[in-house]
């Protein structure tokens, strides 16, 4: 049985980051800090005195359009999903984020900028068992006509196959993620958010995408004619980043859910309602621990491979 995070995790170190909003186009700095056993994500906005600090949990969210936002009264911090899936993927269950706007720094558009600062900040083990879900029967959600779907099965190791298609623009693309460390940073961290050509006035006229180019999305015209000079980093990376929003909106679980799970024509509002679904259906979750033998497949992570790192 390969191995899962058996450990909580934090960051050696504070590390600080800086760089534009995607949705607001400004400049912002975060800085992320260590937290003790037990803690959670927690987001806390620097530029509003007063402001309270946020769990990164999926009852504290707020707005899923284009992006996964949280809040709490008049503060909100957006745009998590990036990093919250390059913590998943290390297993940083106790992190400190401040930022002085309303979202965090979109990077290149992908995870992997974030893997790199939080080696830069060191991964510190603590001395504290992690707790899991364990899928204990099947569960799915679906819109009104069953296009979009997403179902969880039980599995002692965690997958997901998902499924994308914007006709005219993206043919129909899937891909099945086996989760490992070296799967993640080669295959899922890397892939940058995308948005299709015809889109991008109507959401910069209704204040998104503001922050938007081609250094930090995939913009795509029609018939699939991709609009980056260097082109895409994978044939397939519209799903493979559609598979990294995934990882990053489950993580709002709080606790990471061994199964295997089916993602078809998904985006951040279905996450949300298919998480919060998730959580409060009775008989469908239990909570084990990475002590627990046989009841969860034993993820631990290897450091970065030094390909991924130079992307």
């Amino acid at each position: 049985m390969r191995k899962m995070h058996r450990h909580q995790k934090t960051v050696s170190q504070e590390v600080r980051i800086s760089g534009i909003g995607l949705h607001t186009g400004k400049k912002v700095d975060a800085v992320l800090s260590p937290l003790p056993v037990g803690s959670g994500i927690w987001f806390r906005r620097t530029d509003s005195p007063g402001a309270q600090p946020v769990l990164a949990a999926v009852e504290n969210v707020t707005d899923t359009s284009l992006a996964t936002t949280i809040g709490r009264g008049q503060e909100s911090v957006g745009t998590l999903e990036h990093l919250l899936a390059a913590l998943g993927g290390l297993g940083i269950s106790n992190l400190k984020v401040e930022v002085n706007g309303p979202e965090v720094p979109i990077l290149d558009g992908s995870a992997l900028p974030w893997l790199r600062f939080l080696q830069k900040a060191g991964i510190a083990t603590l001395q504290a068992p992690r707790t899991f879900y364990r899928v204990k029967r099947p569960f799915a959600v679906s819109d009104g006509d069953g296009r979009r779907s997403i179902t969880v099965e039980p599995s002692q190791a965690f997958s997901i196959d998902c499924e994308i298609e914007f006709p005219g623009y993206v043919d129909l693309q899937r891909r099945v993620f086996r989760f490992s460390q070296s799967a993640f940073v080669s295959e899922i961290a890397p892939a940058r958010t995308f948005c299709l050509e015809r889109d991008v006035a109507a959401m910069q006229a209704s204040g998104k995408a503001l922050g938007g180019g081609l250094d930090n999305a995939v913009v795509i015209g029609g018939n699939g004619r991709v609009l980056n000079t260097e082109g895409l980093r994978f044939r397939d990376e519209c799903v493979r980043h559609k598979i990294l929003d995934f990882l990053g909106d489950l993580t709002l679980a709080q606790l990471p859910v061994a199964g295997r799970f089916t993602a078809v024509r998904t985006g951040h509002t279905m996450n949300r309602q298919f998480l919060q679904a998730l959580l409060k259906t009775p008989g469908i979750l239990e909570k084990v621990t990475s002590e627990s033998p046989g009841h969860v497949e034993n993820f631990e992570l290897p450091p970065l491979p030094a390909a991924a790192v130079a992307l």
